[in-house]
């Protein structure tokens, strides 16, 4: 077993002694990728045909998933972009022909596992008072991370690194997430466990300013489809999240019928059904695919969960770029999973309101947030969805 604790400079590959720790049957490489912008790296954590990749730059997410070579979070529309020169507050995305401020987050839809916020997680959100547009889903997801901490033992892979939130305006003269005051520091620690296919990630979110703030904070979790994938979740009730009656099968994935149509549908469940840990209330849902596979995802009880299904949209004209009126996206929307937060995604007010909401937090104080993903199959997943299908006949 091995206590040292190795540090990866993340924005260049030859700043590092190494960039590949290999101990204890398992390794990690700081890697570049072709066609990815000059100062952007990624992160390959290894063990027993299980890869779980991280993306630096887009503030420790989680890019990719594999077991025994194959993809298990979704192939986002759109590559990886530098966040030095990007602009989130541009007007550079048009929807159907019309600039739209506050959406320039879609040119960053880059990555499996994403955390939003920290002033806005939700759709764009104008504070009158400040004058302020909050971009769609916050910045967290763009800030990068400058440095990742290594730690490998027998039983698992722990790889942690943090970034500062600060007051970001709208108008700087320098590196946009390195402008305004500091509000929040945020943490990651992201633990790969060698026994089975499973990591955790392990978020706390401290208060460094001088106020008491409200950190609002929300996820996005995207699972790569197959035709028939299922997402089940053990809850008390659905609803469409654009008002519309709930679809039939809404649970279950198929191909887009034409690929440049992108069809998107966003279910809310309340009344998820949670298990005490030592991490708090904890729900879940099940990713079920027709060849007998699946993912069971597990995440603290939240005031907003819906899953969100989507297919299609290459080359569609619906999100364009207002420089030259080219798509934005090149490839298909093809993903199944789930959004969660601390508030609700259209600042409707529309939560589980037995879920009690983010507190305020003190100078000094955090919050912690804990995901899990854990790979199942045989009789493991017969009897997580024959326990969703029991509870769910009451909807």
């Amino acid at each position: 077993m091995s206590d040292a604790t190795i540090r990866l400079y993340c924005k260049d590959l030859t700043s590092n002694k190494y960039q590949t720790i290999v101990e204890s049957g398992s390794s990690v490489s700081l890697i570049h990728s072709s066609g990815d912008p000059p100062s952007v790296n990624r992160i390959l954590a290894s063990v027993n045909e299980f890869e779980v990749e991280l993306l630096p730059s887009k503030g420790f997410s989680v890019g990719q998933v594999y077991l025994n070579g194959q993809p298990k979070l979704w192939k986002p529309p759109i590559g990886i972009c530098d966040p030095d020169t990007l602009d989130l507050f541009s007007d550079e995305v048009a929807i159907n022909g019309t600039p739209a401020p506050g959406f320039t987050f879609l040119k960053t839809f880059s990555a499996g596992i994403e955390f939003y916020g920290l002033r806005n997680w939700g759709m764009p959100l104008y504070d009158e008072r400040k004058n302020f547009l909050h971009p769609l889903h916050g910045e967290t997801s763009n800030i990068p991370v400058d440095f990742c901490d290594i730690e490998i033992n027998d039983k698992e892979i722990r790889l942690s690194a943090s970034f500062v939130y600060r007051d970001i305006p709208v108008k700087s003269t320098g590196i946009w997430y390195l402008q305004g005051s500091d509000l929040f520091e945020v943490k990651r620690l992201v633990v790969i466990r060698k026994d089975k296919p499973q990591f955790q990630l392990i978020d706390s979110v401290k208060n460094i300013s001088k106020e008491p703030l409200k950190p609002d904070w929300g996820y996005h979790i995207t699972f790569l489809p197959a035709d028939g994938s299922r997402l089940l979740v053990p809850s008390s009730s659905v609803e469409n999240r654009s008002g519309d009656k709930v679809p039939e099968n809404f649970d279950q994935w198929s191909p887009a019928k034409n690929n440049q149509l992108r069809e998107e549908t966003g279910i809310i469940h309340k009344g998820l059904k949670t298990i005490p840990s030592e991490n708090g209330n904890l729900s879940y849902g099940l990713v079920v695919h027709p060849d007998h596979t699946g993912i069971k995802v597990s995440f603290p009880a939240s005031p907003y969960f819906q899953t969100w299904f989507c297919r299609g949209g290459a080359n569609t004209h619906e999100f364009t770029k207002v420089s030259d009126g080219e798509p934005l996206f090149n490839r298909n929307w093809d993903g199944i999973g789930i959004e969660l937060g601390s508030s609700a995604l259209d600042h409707n007010g529309n939560t589980d309101q037995s879920i009690p909401e983010q507190v305020l937090l003190d100078p000094g104080s955090l919050t912690m947030i804990t995901l899990s993903i854990e790979f199942v199959d045989g009789n493991e997943l017969k009897q997580l969805s024959e326990e969703i299908r029991k509870i769910n006949e009451t909807r």
